[in-house]
């Protein structure tokens, strides 16, 4: 049986665009500038000499870090500059190519994520497929897994080691990923946007993040009637930090 998988991976990074939210701040303007700000400070930034980095902000009424119970509020611009380094994000291989598969044999191939977000309240990674695995003409299609007690969909994860559990998904291990799959042998599907599936999250951190990264497992096993061809989709990956 000649079954050939390719996945053509796409990504991309969302950053809020606030530009068109109302809020209120202070507003200065002349023939030479025009400054919208949330307060006026005297001062304010980040300073360095060879001995020492400064953020602050001076002039702000009660700049600082205040704590009570359900939230935090940190009053100073200078908190933006917490981490010394950009928002990132990559996928190592953006080409997934099973080859030729054999029936009732889990066949997986991986990639890995890095993300990186400096300020804020960490990120939120999604994730869907454009369609089920298909043929080029769409007449054949293999299903997406739901898992060897038939209990995992595109929101929740489950068991996924029997060989006659047939199917296509995928698991994540590593920074941000114990929430949704409890180990790797915990399988989902991917959103299908062909049926008006949402992008689900699978992973996600609460704090400023430095290079950290997970490990995706994609999982194909079909049945011994799969009918031959040559299969492919799109996966989708979507980054957006929080703030």
């Amino acid at each position: 049986m000649k079954i050939k998988i390719i996945i053509f991976i796409l990504f991309v990074a969302i950053i809020y665009d606030l530009s068109s939210t109302t809020s209120l701040a202070q507003s200065f303007t002349s023939p030479s500038y025009h400054i919208d700000w949330g307060n006026f400070n005297m001062t304010g930034g980040k300073k360095s000499s060879t001995n020492y980095i400064l953020t602050d902000s001076v002039g702000q009424n009660a700049p600082g870090q205040y704590n009570s119970a359900g939230y935090t509020v940190k009053a100073g611009f200078q908190y933006a500059y917490i981490q010394d380094y950009k928002f990132s994000f990559s996928i190592d291989n953006l080409d997934i190519n099973f080859g030729t598969l054999s029936p009732s044999v889990g066949n997986t191939q991986t990639n890995n994520i890095s993300i990186t977000t400096p300020t804020g309240h960490g990120y939120e990674i999604f994730t869907s497929q454009n369609s089920p695995l298909a043929t080029l003409n769409i007449n054949t299609t293999i299903p997406d897994t739901t898992c060897d007690n038939n209990d995992c969909d595109q929101t929740t994860s489950g068991v996924w080691v029997d060989n006659n559990t047939y199917g296509f998904g995928f698991n994540a291990t590593g920074n941000g990923t114990s929430n949704y799959f409890v180990d790797s042998t915990y399988f989902r599907q991917f959103a299908n946007q062909q049926t008006g599936e949402s992008p689900q999250i699978f992973m996600s951190e609460n704090n400023p993040v430095k290079n950290h990264s997970a490990k995706i497992t994609y999982k194909i096993n079909i049945s011994p009637l799969q009918p031959e061809g040559s299969y492919q989709n799109n996966i989708n990956f979507t980054a957006v930090p929080k703030y």
